[in-house]
């Protein structure tokens, strides 16, 4: 296909997008009478599923205590009395600490100071940093306090979370009425998008976008959805609509999107990140939470799905009313998928749920606010900006897939695979 032609189908992509988002606009309209007369009543609902939310989140937070501790670490002039363990992943720690004489909680992630994670680790924390300087109320990106890198570890100090989605939805939520799962589903999907519209705002593709690298963050009036693990991420050019990565970048399988599991015609896998990628990575996530299984039995179906040509857009289950929105997503054309932020436009004209969003862009957290931000210059060019020389190592990295065994193993289940880099 010429460039006119590819031009030609990604426009008539775009109008296809445009005439169904007028569509569901109109269709929006037409319910305004009737949704008027039962709003009051379900603003209400909604208010009270987001105070349900905290209750749920309190009861989990009171169970996760693993392992009582006693040790201080000072990071960047601050002292933190450790408290206790609370989970290990693929690269380290985590353990919940005190400012010391403090009333204030934080996490501390703490990992071997090894060379080949270093660079990784510090664009990362250059990352945080930077996150600090965008001006938004409620940020979707978990907040950095500090970090120290010694021969003895890395340690970096952060906002304490509740816990991570997939454990939330697991355990806290599944077994609640279908009208209270519908409500807080929607609750999830609208701040999860919300917090991905913010990376693409940023021209930033996350990477790893899973159950485990999205948290809960939760005060005693609300509580905040944010991304975590920023170490895959990558900086995209505004004018590409995708960029080639390292053969030997670290991904998750069934959440890495198709294109970056896709070979050429010799057979070769060349790695590709698309500005969509995220967003697939949000409609499998969706749809393990509100289907309770992934679309794939295994690895080496959902591999030959991305390189079957004539292989169909996944079929997505009618149950839960969440089919419009994943759908949206799992589109395994990028060209054709929708981004976040483009299906959160769409939520916000859906005749039913467009109106849980305003309730909760009104009564809650603001939603679409990433939409309008402004990035600051400075920190626009410092993403994705090396701070180190590249280095040259091979080791293996240890990927967890909690989020599937979550639901297919009763949540004992470890399942890891090693890729070489």
């Amino acid at each position: 296909m010429g460039a006119k032609e590819s031009r030609e189908t990604f426009y008539a992509i775009q109008q296809d997008q445009q005439t169904t988002m007028k569509q569901n606009t109109a269709i929006a309209k037409r319910f305004a009478d009737n949704q008027e007369t039962i709003k009051p009543q379900h603003e209400a609902d909604v208010t009270q599923m987001a105070k349900f939310v905290l209750v749920l989140i309190d009861t989990q937070t009171n169970t996760t205590k693993i392992r009582e501790e006693k040790k201080e670490v000072d990071i960047e002039g601050t002292t933190y009395e450790m408290v206790e363990f609370i989970s290990r992943g693929g690269f380290g720690e985590i353990h919940k600490a005190k400012v010391k004489n403090k009333n204030v909680m934080v996490a501390i992630k703490i990992m071997e100071s090894k060379l080949s994670i270093q660079e990784e680790i510090k664009n990362e924390i250059n990352f945080l940093r930077l996150m600090k300087q965008v001006p938004i109320d409620n940020h979707p990106v978990i907040e950095f306090y500090g970090s120290k890198i010694d021969r003895e570890g890395i340690y970096i100090a952060m906002e304490l979370a509740s816990c991570d989605l997939g454990t939330f939805w697991c355990h806290r939520v599944s077994n609640e009425t279908v009208e209270h799962l519908v409500i807080i589903g929607i609750i999830i999907i609208v701040y999860v998008l919300r917090a991905l519209t913010f990376l693409e705002k940023l021209n930033i593709i996350h990477g790893d976008i899973k159950p485990q690298n999205i948290v809960i963050v939760a005060n005693e009036e609300c509580f905040h959805i944010k991304l975590i693990d920023f170490g895959t991420i990558e900086k995209m050019n505004t004018q590409r609509m995708q960029l080639t990565v390292d053969a030997n970048k670290a991904y998750t399988i069934f959440f890495v999107s198709p294109e970056f599991l896709k070979r050429d015609s010799k057979n070769l896998v060349s790695r590709h990140l698309h500005k969509k990628s995220d967003a697939w990575a949000a409609g499998v996530l969706f749809y393990l939470l509100f289907c309770g299984a992934l679309p794939w039995k295994d690895q080496f179906e959902y591999e030959n799905f991305c390189n079957d040509r004539s292989a169909k857009d996944i079929i997505i289950p009618e149950e839960g009313g969440y089919k419009m929105i994943i759908e949206l997503l799992l589109k395994k054309n990028p060209e054709e998928r929708s981004s976040a932020k483009e299906t959160l436009m769409q939520l916000k004209a859906h005749p039913i749920f467009g109106s849980i969003v305003e309730t909760l862009h009104e009564k809650f957290c603001s939603v679409d606010d990433v939409c309008h931000m402004i990035v600051p210059d400075d920190v626009q060019q410092g993403i994705g900006k090396p701070i180190t020389e590249s280095v040259n190592f091979t080791k293996f990295r240890k990927h967890f897939c909690f989020c599937v065994c979550l639901f297919i193993e009763k949540y004992n289940y470890e399942c890891t695979v090693y890729e070489q880099k």
